[in-house]
């Protein structure tokens, strides 16, 4: 699934020039770059090979929803068209500006512009990004109004980097990156210490966090980012509290009980203790919701019960609770039939008690005829006395 481009090839890509003076130069640098990029392409293959934004979103270190973004920029201002299927792109189509837009747009009567080729898009789900690539949102943001990024130049950059917080800032994220900060992270760092106001600590602590998650695209890292300066975040310890609500297991937890806000500490260690048992999430999650239904609460003591029995009963799946709950199902009814059940002859089977009464324990004797005469006997002569 994917788009693809027929056209001639060329060696070099011909950019218009109404494009450079009257879109380029006011236009978000990510957005020139994603045109730029499809103008590319546009221009450099004469078969119809394949290619998906996802592949695009790759190759510019960002998301498919920034790639959308970037391509509905240039819809509305008239130098694409979008065709769309439901919620999907169907076709691009690069457009060139008609003879009155381009006279009032730019000064060069004399430019004639490059007309450009259509791409043909196939039906492919771009709106949204994929769940595991956005970090989770905070229910304790706030509507903290931030500033909007900027790009700065290069040679801005290179002066900023001559202050001592932003380049150790700098140098300690190249070190957990593992290699040199490419522009994209450059901006990134700049717009959160210039422009928002992160200390050295906190950029760091930003970074640390999204690489331990395995992270490293800056829209990733940004997103983090924002959350953090629309709660107000000023500290790494502040970053770090955060970081474990909304992450891991304790998010997880969170979410199964309805607990809005941190797990307070006493909660976080009952959490950790459950570790030991090695169960999935879905299991812990499973455990917390069968708490609430069956105390109403988020009964965090009662929770580790349920994982603890399962726990001896060598639960590792979804599978094996249920099979747990079918069996004790079992053993219930069993129960139940042995206690009122009834036998062949009527009777309940427990309805006569087996445990003999005072009386029984008595050895029991056995009277012939004889004696019933000899008795009957005695007790006419005692009435005539």
């Amino acid at each position: 699934m994917g788009f693809t481009l027929s056209t001639g090839q060329h060696s070099q890509t011909l950019v218009p020039d109404y494009f450079i003076k009257n879109h380029m130069l006011s236009s978000d640098g990510n957005f020139v770059k994603v045109y730029l990029f499809i103008l590319m392409l546009s221009q450099r293959h004469t078969s119809d090979e394949n290619y998906s934004v996802s592949d695009l979103a790759d190759q510019m270190e960002c998301t498919e929803k920034d790639i959308c973004r970037a391509l509905r920029y240039w819809q509305k201002e008239g130098l694409l068209d979008l065709e769309l299927s439901g919620n999907e792109i169907h076709r691009i189509t690069l457009k060139t500006p008609d003879a009155s837009v381009l006279s009032a747009q730019t000064e060069y009567a004399a430019a004639t512009p490059v007309a450009a080729p259509k791409m043909s898009i196939v039906p492919e789900a771009v709106i949204t990004d994929k769940a595991e690539d956005l970090p989770p949102a905070s229910a304790n943001e706030t509507d903290i109004s931030l500033p909007t990024k900027q790009f700065y130049t290069p040679m801005q950059a290179e002066a900023f980097r001559k202050d001592t917080e932003i380049n150790r800032a700098i140098d300690k994220i190249e070190q957990l990156l593992g290699e040199p900060v490419t522009q994209a992270h450059l901006q990134t760092i700049l717009y959160f210490m210039c422009d928002i106001g992160f200390s050295a600590e906190l950029i760091i602590k930003l970074y640390d966090t999204a690489v331990k998650k395995g992270k490293k695209k800056p829209n990733y890292i940004e997103a983090i980012g924002i959350s953090w300066a629309s709660q107000g975040i000023q500290t790494p310890e502040e970053a770090e509290d955060e970081s474990l609500h909304f992450s891991g297991r304790y998010r997880i937890v969170s979410n199964a009980f309805g607990i809005q806000g941190n797990l307070k500490p006493a909660q976080r260690e009952i959490v950790d203790s459950w570790n030991v048992y090695q169960f999935a999430d879905s299991i812990i999650a499973e455990a917390c919701k069968r708490t609430v239904l069956q105390t109403g609460d988020a009964n965090f003591q009662y929770a580790s019960k349920i994982l603890e029995n399962w726990h001896s009963k060598q639960v590792i799946s979804l599978k094996d609770i249920e099979k747990c709950d079918e069996s004790y199902k079992k053993q219930k009814k069993n129960a139940g039939t042995a206690t009122t059940g009834i036998s062949s002859r009527g009777i309940s089977s427990r309805g006569i008690s087996s445990k003999k009464n005072q009386f029984q324990n008595f050895p029991q004797r056995e009277y012939s005829k004889k004696d019933y005469d000899s008795l009957e006997k005695k007790l006419l002569q005692g009435q005539s006395n």
